[in-house]
C-alpha cells in the first residue's frame, strides 16, 4: 500500500520528475521545534532589552525594543533561514524536509518572503493553513500558493558518484564513438541546459533526469546511451559539427 505523497514537478527543461512531499506530520513537528527555538530566542531578546533599559535607566528602550525584537524574531526566523539555508530551518533540517520552488529549484528571497507573509494567518492565529494542506494534492498552505513553493522530503546529501565531464583527448575519443548521431537544435539546447546545471540537482533527481535522457536518446539513435559521459560526448559531436559548418 502506497502511503507516501508523490508529486510530479516540471523542471525548466520541461522534464517531469517525481518527488515525495514532506507530509503533514513532519511539517508540524518541524514547526514545533522551530517554535521552541523562537521562544528561546525571544526570551533572550526580551531579557537583553530589559537589562539595557535598566542599566540605561530609559524605560522607553524596553517598551519599544521588546515588541520590535519579538516581531523580528517571529517573522524573520523562517524567512531568513529558508532564504539563506536552501529552503531549510533548523526544525526542517532535523526532520529532513525542505522548501523548494514548484519547479524543484532552490527558493530565493522573494519565494521565502511570499510564503512567510501568510504565516501569521496560516499558522499563528487561525491555523487555516493546516486545513488547506489537507485538501490539495501539493499539500500546500496558503503561503505556499503565494510563494510558489512546495515542501518535500530532503534526500540525504552524499558525494556524487558520477565521473566529472571529460576533457581533452578522453572527450575526443568518446565523442568519436558518437560520430554518427544527430541532434536537433532543440535537443542540443536541452542537453546543454541539463549538463550545465547538473550539479545543482540532488542525487536522486539527477539520476532520474539522466535515466530519462538516456532512454530517450537510446531510442532516438537506436544504440545504447548509458550515462552522462555519453550525453557529454553526443553534445561535443554536435558542437564540433556546428563549429565546422561556420
Amino acid at each position: 500500500m502506497e502511503i507516501r505523497s508523490i508529486h510530479t514537478i516540471e523542471t525548466a527543461e520541461n522534464i517531469h520528475i517525481k518527488v515525495e512531499l514532506a507530509g503533514l506530520a513532519p511539517r508540524v513537528f518541524a514547526f514545533l521545534i522551530d517554535g521552541a527555538l523562537m521562544g528561546l530566542i525571544s526570551g533572550l531578546v526580551v531579557g537583553l532589552f530589559v537589562l539595557w533599559s535598566y542599566v540605561a535607566k530609559v524605560p522607553e528602550i524596553a517598551k519599544t525594543g521588546i515588541p520590535l525584537g519579538t516581531f523580528v524574531v517571529f517573522f524573520g526566523y523562517h524567512l531568513f533561514q529558508e532564504w539563506l539555508w536552501n529552503g531549510r530551518t533548523l526544525g526542517k533540517f532535523l526532520l529532513h524536509i525542505r522548501v523548494v520552488r514548484n519547479n524543484g529549484q532552490a527558493i530565493g528571497f522573494w519565494e521565502s518572503l511570499g510564503r512567510n507573509l501568510m504565516r501569521l494567518l496560516d499558522v499563528y492565529i487561525l491555523g487555516v493553513g493546516l486545513l488547506c494542506m489537507m485538501f490539495n494534492v501539493g499539500e500546500k498552505r496558503f503561503g505556499d500558493f503565494i510563494g510558489g513553493t512546495i515542501v518535500i522530503n530532503d534526500a540525504k546529501v552524499v558525494k556524487p558518484t558520477y565521473p566529472p565531464p571529460m576533457t581533452g583527448d578522453a572527450a575526443l575519443l568518446e565523442a568519436g564513438e558518437f560520430a554518427g548521431v544527430r541532434l536537433s537544435a532543440e535537443e542540443a539546447e536541452l542537453l546543454k541546459a541539463y549538463l550545465g546545471r547538473r550539479r545543482q540537482f540532488l542525487k536522486p533527481a539527477r539520476q532520474r533526469l539522466v535515466d530519462q535522457l538516456c532512454a530517450y536518446f537510446s531510442q532516438r539513435w537506436q544504440r545504447p546511451v548509458t550515462g552522462e559521459p555519453d550525453l557529454d560526448a553526443a553534445l561535443a559531436v554536435y558542437q564540433q559539427s556546428q563549429t565546422a559548418s561556420v
